[in-house]
């Protein structure tokens, strides 16, 4: 695991180094740097690029339960990608892997067609589905996402989608087959298969002022498989919180599928940005067809003065970099956030989560970052004993 990640980052400097060489050399070459060595073709409209991510976590988070307390005191390679995007005779291309745990695990790997006004996607991509997924881990405000996207399973899957967008509005819709494991022991996919669309709108996007909604769905068929839902409590390094089996065999019923719906907002004015969703999601096939609801809101600050970047043509966030680098002789962009974070799933017997997450986060230079975050909770179960979490957790990230 280790050489892997010193290997990938290895060669990241020394493509890094021969870019920056070559564009001094000959600037007409098309080699350009971002982080990251890039080559485009003015001329044909070809080109590359190297990009990837690492994030190193560390955590101490407590979980209290009936007067017993569990310590999870680690650190963690949370992600280690490497990967390509670019574009080839007109066709863009990217394709990205997570090489952690001995594992090869595919993320975005997925051509992109583009035609008269839309584009066709095809390959392995998250169903169009929550601003909060939507948007890149690298952009996100906290370290873990809200609790809505663990718990509706909300991620990649193959297939092929298309997508359409003007000034102000996005529309993506895509069927979906199974989602792949580790690439390197099979290319199997599971039999499991889903429709997704979103909508996006934006009615005010000016220097001062950016308002967001949106809108989407998903119809998700498990195959033979059933489903879990489960969930940590906004942390990675500790036990799942919540877990209800809805696999063949289990006493709550087997789950063949479920509908999901996802309502987002978001604003951003000057350095203050807030983002909130509310998902909902129906399962079919145990008694009752239970209903789990989550929602959260997301509320963060600029103290440097900065201003949340955000993409009109996907409807997501985007890359915010810092006005003075330390690089540059200034202290980063500084930024201060909090969040509440409540889901239901009394349908399911498995009580009440509610988080409520503090975080702080200096972006040191345009691609990399130091996140901390402190988190407190309470999973509330009728007739059972509570779960109260608390404890501080830390990432420093570089992406390229």
């Amino acid at each position: 695991m280790i050489r892997r990640i010193l290997a990938s980052t290895v060669l990241a400097a020394l493509a890094s180094s021969t870019a920056l060489t070559s564009a001094h050399a000959d600037a007409a070459s098309g080699w350009e740097f971002d982080g990251v060595p890039g080559w485009s073709n003015a001329a044909s409209g070809d080109s590359f690029t190297f990009r990837g991510r690492i994030y190193l976590d560390a955590a101490n988070v407590d979980f209290e339960r009936a007067g017993t307390t569990t310590s999870y005191n680690a650190s963690e390679i949370r992600t280690a990608r490497l990967g390509v995007t670019g574009q080839y005779s007109g066709v863009g291309y990217v394709a990205e892997f997570d090489l952690i745990n001995e594992a090869v695990i595919a993320k975005d790997a997925y051509l992109t067609f583009h035609a008269d006004g839309f584009d066709i996607l095809a390959g392995n991509m998250k169903t169009p589905n929550s601003l909060e997924e939507q948007t890149s881990s690298r952009y996100i405000t906290f370290m873990e996402r809200g609790t809505g996207i663990e718990l509706f399973g909300l991620g990649r899957r193959v297939g092929v989608a298309i997508a359409h967008h003007g000034e102000n509005y996005t529309v993506k819709a895509g069927l979906y087959g199974g989602a792949p494991g580790d690439l390197s022991e099979s290319f199997e996919l599971d039999d499991s298969s889903a429709i997704a669309a979103r909508v996006t709108y934006t009615p005010v996007h000016t220097d001062a002022l950016l308002v967001h909604l949106g809108a989407s769905v998903r119809e998700f068929d498990y195959g033979d498989a059933g489903t879990r839902v489960r969930a940590r409590p906004r942390t990675h390094l500790t036990d799942r919180i919540v877990t209800a089996d809805f696999r063949p065999g289990s006493a709550l019923g087997e789950a063949g599928s479920s509908t999901f719906v996802g309502l987002e907002a978001a604003t951003v004015s000057g350095s203050f940005h807030a983002h909130a969703e509310y998902m909902t999601m129906e399962l079919d096939g145990p008694a009752g067809n239970p209903r789990i609801d989550s929602a959260f809101v997301n509320l963060g600050y600029f103290i440097t003065g900065e201003t949340r970047s955000y993409s009109t043509s996907s409807g997501t966030f985007s890359r915010t970099r810092p006005a003075r680098p330390v690089s540059e002789g200034g202290t980063g962009a500084v930024e201060i956030a909090a969040r509440y974070d409540y889901s239901d799933l009394n349908d399911v017997a498995t009580g009440e989560l509610t988080t409520w997450t503090v975080g702080l986060n200096w972006y040191v230079e345009d691609h990399f970052r130091v996140m901390a975050n402190y988190v407190t909770g309470e999973l509330a179960v009728a007739g059972g004993a509570n779960t109260d979490v608390s404890g501080p957790q830390v990432r420093v990230q570089w992406d390229f």
